[in-house]
Parts: structure tokens; C-alpha cells; sequence
């Protein structure tokens, strides 16, 4: 009897290893702690992951008061205790079969799973069926870096000002557990915790570095990369780097007349019927557009078309072109006396 008392004992218990929580179910009370794996990989460990480079980290868990994510690196360990005689613990993950438990397990697939186990006392008692529900997330978050400014896209290739301002944003969604935060590195300097959108003055993009962790502790440090104009407009993606081009040359502008021009004392003549147009190159960003001003009476406009004049005197025509990143030509001039006063003929008699 006194063997028989020593034995006695009124609890049953099973152990689930998980990080620092507690879940309760409606068959039992499972206890989560956390691993304590020598082995554990850290994030110096790239994860297998052809889009995503995540990264391992240790054993986590997490619960939204709902329901109970883990990362693949969380093993479920199950004891027993009984009041005269242990002998087997069973567990069934999903749909499988019974399986005799002996020893921790891990769940590798991705998504939702239903984890049943009990346990048969040496007399063929069995335990009611416990279970437990978890989500198991293995994928870092998506991390997508936006950056804008007055961007410009010819032939393929992007072109920037070496006076722009480049405003970064960063967004990441995780399907699963969520996202648990998102720190960034301007070039060589500290990581800092993401808040909100920033600004970097740079003659060219500076490529920052990203941590992106869920709440389970899947972690990425790749990005895809959208460049977007000062409209908003889509200009490239990519999750490798996206080669920006610096455009530091300013357009070339010039005002033709549709003919020949007199020449009287170094001054172009012309008649009313005389039309003039502007044009202009850019061999890399592009012409965004060409504004001109008539003998310096307004501000300049945009030009759309041929000029004339009407009124006789001297005129001027003053141009100017900005390329698609924003750089402004030099003002060209056409400086023309317009004629349109008729000549004035008289007669005389000749007599001899």
C-alpha cells in the first residue's frame, strides 16, 4: 500500500513546446515554453526560399486571442502522469494515423493544423482525446521599398536629377501571424525602426537596407523595389536593383523661320508672312516641354505651335526647354525686324 500511495497522483498534464504563452482549449490546458535547442539556427541561416529571402530564427509563438501561430521551429513535447501506472502517449496530426509518441515533434507544412493526443495507462485506460489548434507560418513577410521623385523613363532606361529629393516608403504584409516591425539602414548608418515615410537628398537613389520580422520571428532582409514619378506613376519594379541614371545635361533649344531672312546691317528682315517654330533635343531624359515669350512682355508660356507677327518693328522671340527630370535649357533668342510697311513709289516727268 505504501508503493501503492507513493504512486498516487492527481494531475495529467502535456507539454507543448512553444514560446512563453499559455492556451487554454475546451478538453485540456496545453503549456507553451520555449525550446531550449543548442542547434537553433539564428538569423545568420538563410531560409529556403527562392522570392523571400528569409531568415530562421528560434522557437515562437504568438496568439491574437483567436488563434495560435507558430514558425517551424517550434517542437510539441507530450508527458503524462497517471495514479498507478504510465505506459503510452498517442498523438494524430490532422487526418494521419495514430502515431505513439516518442519523443518531440515539429510541423514543417505551412498553414492551419489540428494536433489530437491522449494516453493509455499499463491497465488500458485511455485518456479522453486533447487537442490543440496552431498555425504554422514559415514565411518572412513581403517587404516592398517605394520610392519617389520626378523619375523619367526613355528607351528603357530610368533617369534622375542630381538636384532631386528621394522620398522612401516602406510596406510589408504578412498572411499569417503579421508583421511584427520593420527596421531600415541608410547606407552604413544605424538600423532604425520604420514609422513613416523619409527623405534622402542624394545626387543618385541610396539603396537602404531592410529587416522585416513577422510575429513569429520569420525574417527577410529582401525587398522589391517600385519607382514611381512625382505623379504616382508606376516607372519600374523589381526585386533586383534598379539601375538609376543621373541626367545632368540640360536641353538644346532653337527658333527657326520657315525661310531665308534679308540681312540689312547685320539685322534679320522678315515680312508678316514669315512663321517661326521652336524645337528641341534631349539625348537622355527627353524634352518634358518648350515655353517662349514674345519681346519680353510676359512670363514664358507653353509653346504649341507656329508664330507670327503682325505689327511692324523689331520683335523677339525667347525660348526655353525643360527636360523630363526637370533640367532647364539656356534661353535661346531670335531677335527679327518685321516689315510690312509697303513701299512708297512716286512718279515724275522726265523732259529731257
Amino acid at each position: 500500500m505504501k508503493k501503492l500511495s507513493l504512486l498516487m497522483i492527481c494531475l495529467f498534464s502535456a507539454f507543448v513546446f512553444f514560446s512563453n504563452a499559455a492556451v487554454s482549449q475546451d478538453t485540456g490546458t496545453t503549456e507553451h515554453v520555449t525550446a531550449e535547442d543548442s542547434t537553433v539556427d539564428h538569423a545568420e541561416k538563410v531560409y529556403e526560399s527562392t522570392d523571400i529571402q528569409s531568415l530562421k530564427g528560434t522557437p515562437k509563438a504568438y496568439t491574437d486571442g483567436y488563434n495560435t501561430y507558430i514558425n517551424d521551429r517550434v517542437k510539441f513535447q507530450i508527458s503524462d502522469i497517471d495514479n498507478i501506472m504510465q505506459d503510452s502517449i498517442f498523438y494524430k496530426l490532422d487526418d494521419g494515423e495514430d502515431v505513439k509518441y516518442t519523443g518531440p515533434f515539429s510541423i514543417t507544412e505551412e498553414g492551419s493544423h489540428l494536433v489530437q493526443y491522449y494516453s493509455v495507462d499499463k491497465m488500458g485506460n485511455k485518456e479522453a482525446v486533447k487537442n490543440i489548434n496552431v498555425i504554422v507560418d514559415k514565411t518572412a513577410p513581403e517587404v516592398v521599398v517605394t520610392i519617389t521623385a520626378p523619375f523619367a523613363k526613355t528607351n528603357e532606361k530610368i533617369w534622375a536629377s542630381e538636384k532631386f529629393t528621394y522620398e522612401y516608403a516602406i510596406s510589408a504584409k504578412d498572411n499569417l501571424s503579421g508583421v511584427a516591425g520593420i527596421a531600415y539602414s541608410e547606407g552604413t548608418s544605424e538600423y532604425r525602426e520604420y514609422m513613416k515615410p523619409f527623405i534622402i537628398n542624394s545626387i543618385t537613389p541610396v539603396k537602404i537596407a531592410v529587416n522585416a520580422e513577422d510575429k513569429v520571428g520569420n525574417l527577410t532582409k529582401k525587398y522589391t523595389t517600385r519607382i514611381l514619378d512625382e505623379n504616382g506613376v508606376l516607372v519600374a519594379e523589381s526585386l533586383d536593383d534598379v539601375a538609376i541614371a543621373v541626367d545632368k545635361t540640360v536641353p538644346t533649344v532653337e527658333i527657326k523661320a520657315d525661310r531665308e531672312f534679308f540681312v540689312k546691317d547685320n539685322v534679320k528682315i522678315a515680312s508678316k508672312d514669315y512663321k517661326y517654330s521652336i524645337t528641341a533635343a534631349d539625348q537622355e531624359s527627353g524634352v518634358k516641354a518648350i515655353y517662349y515669350r514674345i519681346d519680353s512682355k510676359s512670363e514664358f508660356i507653353l509653346y504649341t505651335g507656329e508664330i507670327q507677327f503682325s505689327s511692324n518693328g523689331m520683335h523677339k522671340i525667347e525660348a526655353i526647354a525643360k527636360d523630363n527630370v526637370g533640367n532647364v535649357s539656356s534661353t535661346a533668342v531670335l531677335d527679327v525686324f518685321v516689315d510690312i510697311i509697303p513701299a512708297d513709289s512716286s512718279i515724275k516727268f522726265v523732259t529731257e
